[in-house]
C-alpha cells in the first residue's frame, strides 16, 4: 500500500518550504445552504453548495537558522507584519534531507492571506510556532509530471 509519512507532505510558502515543521494541514470547507421545500421528499432537509473556503496551519520549531530552501520563524512573523498574500502549496516531497518536491502525483495551490501567527516559549522546551493561512480565491489541484 502506497502509503505517504507525514514528514513527506510540505507546506511551501513563496516558493520556501517551512522550516521545522512539526505538523501542517490544508482544510477545505463547503459552504451550504438549505433549499428544502415542500417538495422535499418526506421531510428530509436538502441542501447545497453555496461557497467554498480553505485554510493551511502549520507547526513548527522557532529557529533562526535556516538554508536558502526553507522560511523560519522569522520570516513567518515577517508574513504577518507585511499584510501581503502569499502563493501557498501543499506537496509531497521525494522524502530526502533536501525537501525537493515530487516529481510526480499532485499538488494543491493557491494564494492566502497569512492571518495568524502564535508562538510559544516554555521553560527549558524549545520554541514553537502556529502559523494559520486563510485562502484568497480557488485552492487547485495541480498534477505533477
Amino acid at each position: 500500500m502506497g502509503v505517504i509519512k507525514g514528514q513527506n507532505l510540505r507546506i511551501n510558502i513563496g516558493g520556501k518550504f517551512i522550516a521545522f515543521a512539526t505538523s501542517c494541514t490544508v482544510h477545505v470547507s463547503a459552504n451550504l445552504e438549505e433549499s428544502s421545500t415542500k417538495d422535499s421528499t418526506n421531510g428530509w432537509t436538502e441542501q447545497e453548495i453555496t461557497g467554498m473556503s480553505w485554510d493551511v496551519s502549520t507547526d513548527a520549531l522557532y529557529s533562526a537558522d535556516v538554508d536558502q530552501t526553507g522560511l523560519n520563524g522569522e520570516d513567518a512573523m515577517d508574513l504577518i507584519l507585511e499584510q501581503q498574500k502569499v502563493e501557498v502549496i501543499f506537496e509531497r516531497t521525494d522524502g530526502d534531507k533536501n525537501r525537493r518536491p515530487a516529481t510526480s502525483g499532485i499538488k494543491y495551490q493557491g494564494m492566502a492571506w497569512v492571518n495568524d501567527i502564535s508562538i510559544s516559549a516554555q521553560n527549558r522546551q524549545n520554541t514553537t510556532y502556529s502559523l494559520q493561512l486563510q485562502g484568497d480565491g480557488p485552492l487547485e489541484k495541480v498534477d505533477i509530471t
